[in-house]
């Protein structure tokens, strides 16, 4: 036997002779396929003289093999906070764990864990760790341990394609693909067949063929262990595959020569890629934005990467490609080509650390997390931490579980709306981490709840034991630490540098985990789901914020807006030092583990309105204020939504710095009636108008027909491959009866429709807060009030 070591990517199993193996993805030198004789399993919650009767259960599956248990034997186990005498079946295959246990008439658990996760988790081995072991030809006989993280030894290369596109859209049995670009830490390039004299970066080959065969060469060549595109799932990889089909090759894109595969993940159908790892950037930029590390207003490759580094993109005109390449502007198309490749590798470069970092806190592969929600990667986490206290895992919900649970929401935090109005002189405390910390102050935990001996009893009446800890306090408190001291160390670390870069990282992926654990609780699919604990949650979180604002109003301040977590004060008379001094001493009186922070000082807020029947208040989360720095907070707006155009987001994101950094609300009109000028003249860039939108399902399993359906159903009748997942960019033209109607996706459209963008873009992303400036639509499209009836006489 010799001992090695090397970055575990993956694991999965294959079946051989009725024995099952763990299939480990390890890079060492170069990297390689090793085995591991291991089999899968699950519990059964049954007294030992059921034992025999376990042993003889036999099933059938659908292709009439028949699967009976090869081994099964008494253990010990925590159920419901108790030992428990259970049974540990053993089976010959992973599927025949389901068989075996849909046949048995006692309560089991485990059952429905992919095996690969359970190896990692039975094991303690940490993907993307370096791990020792020995083996014995490719068998592992043994595991020795882990040398650290060996994320950083992974090599990692982005790409793009360009295609020929004459139709508008690209045809993938029809149109080849002209260039595919790709980048890596050192190195860029772009694979094309066409001469492009004077680009040293172009690799010019003989022919699309020979350009596929190519780049599948040159990532066997540079090694690849973390493939990146941007949307590669719904477009680069499937139109490569369909082209290599055309051209009568093969698409060894994997370490064994083999193309890819789906898998199942939620709303998308991920690609896998053995031996490689490959993350399509574009669903973990919408994971990224969701918890507001990005903020776009869409998710287009050109705005994220403006987004994350501040820097333009190249762009040219897409429906202009198969132009550019039949009259041979090649120069310009080789440019942006190896842009996109570029910009993809740096997006990748900004969020694959924090995955990195996701993945070896959780347990959870690499290709895993790329696709998963932060409920999934928490699941994971708890799932892995059970396993080593000896606790059993809950099973899944099942369907009928689910919907009961949807239909009974839980209800949520206090809110106290604004008056809508602009505002001087506020400041902004709000809890950190309210919900964790609520949830390790008070020991909330489906173990804890209702159980004899002394107790915190929430507002909702339910009681949880102080002592011990739960799995869920626990686990999420050594999350809050560990950031904690992260985060004491990032001061003294320069920024930039490879260690702030890598403890960032860190630092970040521990703060989705512990803010996503309440969420978890009250999921409807959660394994660990209950209600009690959830809603206790909500009740201390109301509770202490209803408290707040009675001390807040007691010491002299006035409460503009409070919500969930947050409490917005109005200073009036009141100094800085004073409103620090209130800060101090409600902190004073909270639990140990929860704090109240000052956010900021904000010189100047805009908080707009929303009708509530008869009455106006103001709207939940729908503000923008002027920090004492200059920078501008926004909640709410257009803004930071994907649903509108650029020209609308733009133009409301100018009013609000008119209105909040010079005072200005003339400023702020003249901004409004010089874009609805330039929309009625039609001199308004199509890309402008353009709205960004995902389709959640195919388009022929729509219902209702909306806007961007309409045109992707024309796109679809001429030719273009649209699905469940693809990203439409459609924009309202002239042509049509009703707004559905005049939807053509952007490649396709010729002109817009000016009034639709003034009276259902760029006015109602600013009247709300024009309004309160006293102004009206009327005013802003014509250049004066309406006259009523009583103006004529």
């Amino acid at each position: 036997m010799v001992r090695k070591k090397g970055v575990l990517l993956n694991v999965d199993y294959i079946v051989r002779n009725g024995q099952t193996y763990a299939r480990l993805e390890i890079k060492g030198r170069r990297a390689s396929a090793l085995y591991y004789k291991y089999d899968p399993y699950f519990y059964a919650y049954a007294p030992p003289e059921a034992q025999k009767e376990i042993e003889g259960t036999v099933a059938r599956a659908k292709d009439g093999e028949l699967a009976s248990p090869k081994k099964v034997e008494p253990v010990t186990k925590m159920l419901n906070g108790e030992k428990k005498g259970m049974l540990k079946i053993c089976c010959k295959a992973p599927r025949d764990v389901p068989l075996l246990e849909d046949k048995i008439e006692f309560a089991c658990y485990e059952y429905s864990i992919p095996f690969g996760r359970r190896f990692l988790m039975d094991f303690g081995l940490v993907p993307l760790s370096i791990i020792k072991y020995e083996r014995e030809g490719r068998f592992i006989k043994k595991f020795l341990g882990s040398d650290g993280s060996g994320g950083n030894l992974l090599r990692g290369l982005s790409f793009d394609i360009e295609t020929y596109n004459p139709e508008g859209a690209s045809r993938e049995s029809k149109d080849p693909a002209l260039m595919i670009s790709y980048a890596t830490d050192d190195d860029s390039g772009v694979l094309t067949y066409k001469d492009i004299p004077g680009k040293e970066f172009v690799h010019s080959l003989d022919g699309e063929k020979e350009m596929v065969e190519g780049f599948c060469s040159l990532l066997e060549e540079k090694d690849v262990d973390v493939l990146m595109a941007y949307n590669s799932t719904n477009f680069d990889l499937p139109y490569l595959l369909e082209r290599a089909k055309r051209n009568k090759i093969e698409l060894p894109l994997g370490r064994d020569g083999s193309s890819y595969r789906k898998a199942k993940k939620g709303l998308i159908n991920p690609l896998k890629i053995r031996g490689r790892i490959h993350v399509d950037l574009y669903p973990s930029v919408r994971f990224f934005g969701f918890t507001g590390m990005i903020q776009s207003g869409d998710y287009t490759l050109k705005n994220v990467y403006s987004a994350i580094t501040g820097k333009k993109k190249k762009m040219v005109e897409r429906s202009d490609i198969w132009k550019m390449w039949d009259s041979g502007e090649l120069e310009e198309l080789s440019d942006y080509s190896l842009a996109d490749a570029v910009c993809t590798h740096e997006v990748g470069k900004h969020i694959l650390p924090i995955q990195m970092e996701l993945s070896e806190i959780t347990r959870l592969p690499l290709f895993d997390v790329a696709y998963s929600s932060s409920g999934q990667l928490v699941e994971s986490l708890l799932m892995s931490e059970a396993i080593k206290k000896d606790i059993l895992i809950p099973p899944k919900p099942s369907g009928s579980a689910v919907n009961a649970r949807a239909k009974n929401p839980i209800k949520g935090a206090y809110v106290k709306l604004p008056e809508p109005g602009i505002y001087e002189n506020i400041v902004v405390f709000d809890f950190r981490g309210l919900y964790p910390s609520i949830i390790c102050s008070y020991n909330i935990d489906p173990d804890r709840l209702d159980r004899e001996g002394e107790s915190f009893e929430s507002p909702t009446g339910a009681r949880f034991l102080k002592e011990p800890v739960g799995l869920i306090p626990e686990v999420l408190e050594r999350l809050i630490d560990r950031r904690a001291k992260i985060k004491k160390r990032l001061n003294g670390v320069e920024k930039g540098s490879v260690a702030y870069n890598r403890a960032y990282a860190r630092s970040y992926a521990l703060k989705i985990l512990a803010n996503s654990f309440y969420g978890y609780l009250g999921y409807a699919r959660s394994r660990w789901y209950n209600r009690n604990c959830a809603e206790s949650v909500t009740s201390w979180g109301r509770q202490h914020i209803k408290e707040l604002e009675k001390k807040a109003e007691g010491a002299g301040f006035r409460v503009l807006y409070m919500d969930t977590d947050s409490v917005f004060l109005l200073l009036g008379n009141r100094t800085k030092e004073d409103a620090l001094a209130f800060l101090e001493g409600v902190n004073a009186e909270l639990p140990e583990k929860m704090e109240l922070e000052l956010e900021d000082f904000y010189s100047r807020g805009v908080f707009v309105s929303k009708k509530h029947q008869k009455e106006s208040t103001g709207a939940k989360k729908k503000y923008a204020m002027l920090a004492e720095d200059g920078s501008i907070k926004i909640k709410g707006f257009e803004l930071v939504r994907r649903d509108w155009s650029a020209v609308a987001r733009d133009t409301q994101r100018r009013v609000l710095e008119a209105i909040l950094k010079e005072g200005s609300r003339q400023k702020a009109v003249e901004i409004v009636k010089s874009v609805i000028e330039e929309l009625k003249k039609g001199k308004m860039p199509m890309e402008r108008v353009s709205i960004y939108t995902q389709l959640k399902k195919d388009p022929k399993n729509y219902d209702i027909k909306s806007p961007e359906l309409s045109a992707a159903q024309k796109a679809m009748e001429r030719g273009k491959k649209i699905g469940r997942g693809s990203i439409l960019s459609y924009v309202i033209t002239q042509k049509g009866k009703s707004i559905s109607d005049k939807a053509e996706l952007a490649e396709f459209a010729e002109n817009y429709d000016p009034q639709y963008y003034i009276d259902n873009q760029v006015l109602p992303s600013v009247m709300k807060i024009l309004k309160e400036l006293g102004y009206d639509e009327y005013e802003l499209k014509h250049g004066g009030k309406q006259k009523g009836l009583g103006d004529w006489f």
